[in-house]
């Protein structure tokens, strides 16, 4: 493996593969919807966010630890752009793999909580427009440092202390 900045168009692959996955996930997720499947029928606001983060982020999440902290140490994406997470030039921990996710998701997440308020109407505004704002700005700072940094880390690296390189 080599310690250079892996070249942003490699990333962006790796995280267009990744995708994939997700929006299969997705695909399946309204598929199973439009069969019947509704999980947040009668189900109060708190309980919704819990089930909604259940089905959508967490299986995700599973999906990206388990992948990065396994013996590739790397996504199905990362592994089709030739990348691999590391901390201090080795193999990270799954500690560090669980933060790293963790981090790049919790966008997502707050995006959820606001997006639900908004949609049903319930539960306050002083909960939905934080979360909704505190999102985007995540979003931004991860993407301006994945952007601006000569190393490309990103808020999620920094946070766990992980890089992403180029496999040997």
């Amino acid at each position: 493996m080599t310690g250079e900045a892996v070249p942003r168009a490699r990333r962006a692959a790796a995280l267009g593969w990744d995708y994939l996955l997700i929006v299969g996930w997705l695909v399946m997720l309204a598929a199973a919807y439009l069969l019947g499947f509704r999980p947040l029928a009668a189900v109060p606001l708190v309980g919704a966010d819990l089930v909604i983060a259940g089905i959508t982020v967490l299986p995700v999440w599973a999906y990206l630890v388990v992948s990065e902290a396994g013996t590739a140490q790397a996504t199905w994406g990362k592994r089709r752009a030739r990348l691999i997470v590391t901390a201090d030039g080795g193999r990270p921990g799954p500690l560090r793999i669980m933060v790293r996710n963790a981090v790049k998701l919790l966008p997502w997440q707050l995006a959820h909580l606001a997006v639900l308020r908004f949609w049903t109407m319930e539960g306050e505004s002083a909960i939905a427009v934080p979360a909704l704002v505190l999102g985007y700005v995540l979003v931004a700072v991860t993407l301006a440092l994945a952007l601006l940094r000569r190393d490309r880390a990103a808020l999620h690296d920094l946070v766990a202390g992980t890089r992403v390189v180029a496999r040997a």
